[in-house]
């Protein structure tokens, strides 16, 4: 499934030097949200890292698979209610091209606050 334009819409995208930034908004009447959890939701992890793998491709052009999940940290909850604009930062998208891989770093906040850090690798 495909949270694109369901779960979030794109709201912008800037690309600075080697960084790619995109601020979405989480829609809080998604059916994802009734389930986790009535009248408190909160966007499940690996929502968070399906989107992050959605934007790497819609930025690429090009669809991917998440091969391997390194590290991810969920330094706070996010809320579509409390916290509905959210930014993915990609701060390194690293090809690979002998194995059509990208290993990629991104950081999610809202406003000055961190709310997770993801790394994966991508085919």
């Amino acid at each position: 499934m495909k949270f694109l334009n369901n779960l979030y819409h794109i709201v912008s995208k800037d690309v600075v030097d080697a960084s790619i930034r995109y601020n979405i908004h989480l829609d809080a009447s998604h059916f994802i949200y009734q389930a986790h959890f009535p009248d408190e939701p909160i966007t499940p992890g690996v929502c968070i890292i399906q989107i992050a793998k959605e934007l790497l491709e819609e930025h690429l052009g090009i669809g991917l698979e998440i091969q391997k999940v390194k590290n991810v940290k969920f330094l706070n909850v996010i809320s579509p209610l409390a916290t509905p604009n959210v930014t993915y930062v990609f701060e390194k998208i690293m090809p690979d091209d002998s194995e059509k891989t990208y290993k990629v770093m991104t950081q999610v906040s809202s406003g000055e606050t961190s709310l997770a850090k993801l790394s994966f690798t991508c085919k």
